[in-house]
C-alpha cells in the first residue's frame, strides 16, 4: 500500500523497529528480573506473568478492581476469623487449652516478609522521584517548544495515541501494551540482523525523500519570495523601505 509514492508499511516497520531499539538498548534502566521477563528468559514465569497481567486488565473491563481488592479482603479475613477461632473451641472441647492459638507461627515470620526496610524504601523513593523528575523536565522542554523536531514528534506521538483510543477501548489499548512489551524484545533478538537490515534500507528512503521534500519547500519559499519581491518594486515599496532604512 503506498501513500502519495511512500510506502507506509516500510514507514510503519521503521517506527516499530525504532521504538524496539529504545526499549532494547538501555539495559542499564532494567532491573534484572525485567530483563529476563521480556526477553523470556524463563518462559514459563514469563508467560505466566503475562497471562496474569492479561487476566488483570481484562478482570477490569467487566468488574471494578477496587470491588476485587476489597472481595478478597472480606473473604481472606473471614476465612482465617472462622478457622482460628473454629479450631479455639474444637481445642477447648477436646481439652487442649494449652495449644496454641492458630497461625501464630506465622506472627513471628510476618516480620520477614512485610516489614519494609527503611533503607531500601529510601533508595526506591529517591529512584522513583528522578525518574519523575526527568520526565517533567523533558514534557516541560517538548511542551515550551525547546526543539521543533522533537515537539512536533510528540504532536504525533499523542495524536496516534488519541486516534486509537477513538479505535480501541482504554483496556484493549493496555492489552496491546502489554503483549507488545513481552513480544516485540523477543522478536527483535531473534530477527535482529532482518530488521537492523530494513530499518537502514527504510531510514535512507526516508531521508531520500525527506530530502526531495525540503528541496521543493525551499524552491517553492524561493519562488514565492521572488514574486513578493518583484510586487514590492513595482509598488515602490522597496524604495520607501530603503529610505527609512538610510
Amino acid at each position: 500500500m503506498d501513500m502519495n509514492g511512500f510506502p507506509f508499511q516500510s514507514l510503519l516497520i521503521l517506527s516499530v523497529s525504532s521504538a524496539v531499539h529504545r526499549c532494547l538498548g538501555p539495559y542499564g534502566y532494567m532491573t534484572p528480573r525485567l530483563k529476563s521477563l521480556v526477553l523470556w528468559e524463563k518462559p514459563a514465569v514469563s508467560g505466566a506473568v503475562l497471562a496474569s497481567a492479561l487476566g488483570l486488565v481484562l478482570t477490569c473491563r467487566w468488574v471494578s478492581l477496587l470491588n476485587v481488592v476489597c472481595a478478597l479482603f472480606v473473604f481472606g479475613i473471614a476465612g482465617a476469623f472462622v478457622y482460628v477461632n473454629g479450631l479455639l473451641v474444637f481445642n477447648r472441647v477436646t481439652n487442649k487449652a494449652n495449644t496454641p492459638r492458630p497461625l501464630e507461627r506465622y506472627y513471628s515470620r510476618s516480620a520477614e516478609f512485610l516489614h519494609l526496610d527503611s533503607d531500601n524504601v529510601h533508595r526506591r523513593v529517591d529512584y522513583v522521584t528522578d525518574s519523575l523528575n526527568a520526565i517533567l523536565t523533558e514534557l516541560a522542554k517538548v511542551v515550551l517548544i525547546e526543539n521543533n523536531k522533537r515537539s512536533l514528534k510528540f504532536i504525533g506521538i499523542f495524536y496516534a495515541i488519541w486516534t486509537l483510543r477513538s479505535w480501541f477501548s482504554t483496556t484493549t489499548l493496555l492489552s496491546m501494551i502489554i503483549i507488545s512489551l513481552f513480544a516485540a524484545p523477543r522478536i527483535y533478538l531473534d530477527n535482529q540482523s532482518l530488521i537492523d537490515a530494513n530499518v537502514a534500507k527504510t531510514n535512507n528512503l526516508v531521508q531520500q525523500h525527506v530530502g526531495k521534500g525540503r528541496q521543493v519547500a525551499q524552491e517553492q519559499w524561493s519562488s514565492v519570495y521572488t514574486k513578493a519581491e518583484q510586487f514590492a518594486k513595482d509598488k515602490g515599496l522597496m524604495k520607501k523601505s530603503d529610505k527609512k532604512l538610510e
